[in-house]
């Protein structure tokens, strides 16, 4: 295995590209910054509905967690009874909506979208 020199004298061995399964993921972004790249699973929506806020915890969705978190606090200082029905409905909407929670995420923070079906297409024109 080759070792690269770095501009701080120290030494950085190569990364592997990442390679994910098309049947398991629904996308794939990349950080153009570094080469990093994070998948968003296929039951990603079964994962938002059993375990909410800590799933976009886990995830680093910390926007939606943020919103999602005033809201209910909001409702329950407010009409703590109303808690009943507010906290539900977030719960399933988080969970519909989690695909698109993910897609705005890393858009927002200017990573790639990739192909999850040709991911080494773009790993050859970008080393090209």
């Amino acid at each position: 295995m080759s070792v690269n020199r770095t501009s701080h004298g120290g030494r950085r061995l190569p990364r592997r590209q990442q390679i994910f399964d098309p049947y398991e993921v629904t996308a794939i972004y990349e950080n153009p910054a570094t080469g990093w790249r994070e998948s968003v699973p296929r039951r990603a929506w079964l994962w938002m509905f059993l375990f909410g806020l800590f799933y976009m915890a886990a995830r680093n969705l910390w926007r939606p967690f943020t919103f999602v978190l005033v809201v209910l606090i909001g409702t329950l200082l407010v009409a703590w009874p109303l808690i009943f029905i507010v906290a539900p409905g977030f719960w399933i909407l988080a969970a519909v909506q989690a695909q698109r929670m993910f897609r705005e995420h890393y858009l927002r923070l200017g990573w790639d979208e990739i192909d999850p079906w040709h991911q080494e297409d773009e790993h050859a024109d970008a080393m090209a």
